[in-house]
């Protein structure tokens, strides 16, 4: 019972720190330098929430500064690891527009990319193994234009393999969360809604592991529609790449805590 007790109220609080209420300190009136310095011992230390206000005084204090560019990228990295995505957006924008030719903007991108991700996340989809591809596909499509526009402006970046990988992932994803559309109108017997979806998904995610799922969809929606070539056609694609091999998903891993979040989700 003490479990779901405890689960209810971290749903509750959104975070772990939700549950303490954080009172701001007061920042001292010091040279920027020092400032900056005692900001990035706290962020290197972790200490996310005093660190952004060390930052936000920084900014706020010494707005065309000798730190300002690095100000605006470590307040953002640390609204990004306090899970307070919106404020490491907004931060990010303000640097694209203030220096739009900085040296580390591939950089900029990256961060970008990786809080967009974090946005189809809440606590417990960070936390616990909950399958993203039934959440909310749009921040996940932000990414990865993220990652796309990274790649095409910065082919040489540091951040570019990484970017390369993450971008690629994030397309496999987007292609399950169609593909868990398109079973969920085979479920309910809407089967053109389903051909269609299913077509999209090899038109629009090529060489995902949604393809052969898709392919399959595509057969059975159509011949419950009567529209034998078009199953035909979808077979013999199928049979083509794949042989006479069943297509499977992987299951889903819940664990015990997973499953309570699960019978309470908000979808």
């Amino acid at each position: 019972m003490w479990i779901l007790s405890l689960c209810l109220a971290l749903v509750g609080c959104g975070t772990l720190e939700g549950l303490f209420e954080h009172k701001p300190e007061p920042v001292e009136v010091l040279p920027e330098e020092e400032l900056y310095r005692q900001a990035k011992e706290k962020l290197d230390a972790s200490a996310y929430t005093r660190a952004i206000e060390l930052y936000q005084a920084l900014e706020s204090r010494f707005p065309f500064g000798r730190y300002g560019p690095q100000v605006l990228l470590d307040l953002a990295y640390a609204h990004y690891k306090q899970g307070e995505t919106e404020s490491g957006l907004a931060t990010l924008d303000r640097f694209m527009k203030m220096y739009p030719t900085h040296e580390r903007l591939d950089y900029a991108y990256y961060l970008r990319g990786l809080i967009n991700t974090n946005r189809s996340m809440g606590f417990v989809e960070r936390y616990l193994p909950i399958d993203l591809t039934k959440r909310d596909v749009n921040p996940l499509k932000d990414a990865h234009q993220d990652f796309v526009t990274l790649l095409e402006k910065f082919p040489d970046s540091e951040y570019a393999q990484e970017a390369e990988q993450r971008k690629n992932a994030l397309f496999n994803l987007m292609a399950m969360h169609e593909l868990r559309v398109a079973q969920f109108y085979m479920e309910r017997e809407a089967y053109q809604a389903a051909a269609n979806r299913a077509a999209r998904i090899v038109g629009d995610y090529p060489r995902t592991t949604a393809i052969p799922h898709a392919l399959k969809i595509m057969e059975q929606a159509y011949r419950k529609l009567t529209m034998d070539d078009l199953a035909d056609q979808a077979a013999r694609i199928y049979a083509l790449n794949y042989g006479d091999t069943e297509p499977t998903l992987e299951k889903e891993p819940k664990t015990l805590l997973g499953w309570v979040f699960w019978l309470f989700r908000w979808d």
